[in-house]
């Protein structure tokens, strides 16, 4: 495995190949709020697996999402109300499989639902193929999120 730490702004870095196009395309068009192109990196068949998940808020957050259209309703919910969303890759891992990239990234950004400050570090090992996203997961504090986001979404979604 191989490694590069840049340590700068998602948006601020090039990428060498499709898959790290499409690892740091999940971040820029996260940060830009672009969640129609940000769909389309996504296999229809994609997995999103949050091994750490927060408890409390019901099927907002699963264990794993399943398939584009469940990938995207939570995206469309949690980013809503978000602004001011940075990530910042700290370090970007080549594996021996050309369609594994392996990402280190911090990020902040303001929850509107709460009015709180949501900052947190990030492992997210994305797996493309055929010029879309067919697994992440992602290894995230649940901790930071419950803070941030506590109180600002339903929990029986």
């Amino acid at each position: 495995m191989t490694a590069t730490v840049p340590t700068r702004r998602a948006d601020e870095i090039t990428p060498k190949d499709e898959a790290e196009r499409l690892a740091l395309s999940y971040f820029t068009l996260l940060m830009r709020r672009e969640l129609d192109a940000f769909e389309q990196l996504w296999h229809p068949e994609a997995v999103q697996e949050i091994p750490f998940k927060p408890e409390g808020f019901g099927n907002f957050v699963t264990d794993a999402f399943r398939g584009r259209e469940e990938i995207m309703a939570h995206y469309r919910a949690a980013f809503a109300n978000r602004r001011d969303h940075v990530f910042w890759v700290d370090a970007l891992h080549r594996t021996t499989d050309p369609g594994t990239v392996i990402v280190e990234a911090h990020a902040r950004s303001l929850v509107g639902e709460t009015g709180k400050v949501y900052e947190n570090s990030y492992v997210c090992i994305f797996r493309a193929q055929d010029g879309h996203l067919v697994s992440l997961k992602e290894y995230v504090n649940p901790l930071a999120f419950m803070k941030a986001f506590a109180g600002g979404f339903d929990a029986h979604r």
